[in-house]
């Protein structure tokens, strides 16, 4: 619980600092704080309800399309931004059916690490490197839940050490939408 009222902090720090560069990539820090801080409540009080949960897989669901659609913002492709959108809603019905978080991993990992750094690498070629260290760097969040290591009991669970995992990995995205939104305003100048 305090890992992820953590996380959401530093997402809403991130968020106001980028609303002025980027709407679109200041829209994932928002939406990734909301669904971390509502899951910090559900994951410390379970008793309110399933319905918690999946609101806040809902709203990180909502953070991925938008990390895609800041991502691709340069690209006027309606059909990609449409396929981002449905993949999530896709996968996001099953995790709730099936009360499987596994498919909101398929869905960060299609999203951030196929569509992001891979599209970056093959196809938009224009993204901070710094975005791709931060989704890197984030899938060892992942690492720590497959095979559920706990450093402690209560205070560092598999979960908690992929939040803070994530805190690393969300501040390198920042960095990189930082120093894009700096180059974007050079060109612009010129």
């Amino acid at each position: 619980m305090i890992s992820d009222v953590i996380l959401s902090i530093f997402a809403f720090y991130l968020y106001s600092q980028h609303r002025g560069l980027n709407s679109l990539w200041s829209m994932f820090f928002l939406f990734m704080g909301l669904s971390s801080f509502i899951g910090g409540i559900y994951h410390g009080f379970t008793g309110i309800g399933e319905q918690f949960r999946f609101l806040s897989w809902a709203l990180f669901s909502i953070s991925l399309i938008y990390a895609q659609l800041a991502a691709y913002q340069s690209v006027k492709n309606k059909l990609i931004k449409t396929i981002f959108i449905f993949k999530s809603l896709v996968l996001l019905f099953l995790s709730i059916v099936n009360i499987d978080f596994g498919f909101m991993i398929i869905d960060t990992a299609i999203s951030m690490l196929g569509f992001i750094l891979l599209g970056n690498l093959l196809f938009i070629k224009s993204l901070s490197k710094f975005i791709s260290y931060g989704i890197l760097i984030s899938f060892a969040a992942a690492f720590f839940g497959i095979y559920k290591i706990n450093l402690h009991p209560d205070l560092l669970t598999s979960n908690d050490l992929g939040h803070y995992i994530s805190i690393i990995s969300i501040v390198l995205i920042s960095k990189g939408i930082h120093e894009d939104s700096l180059k974007q305003l050079k060109e612009v100048k010129k």
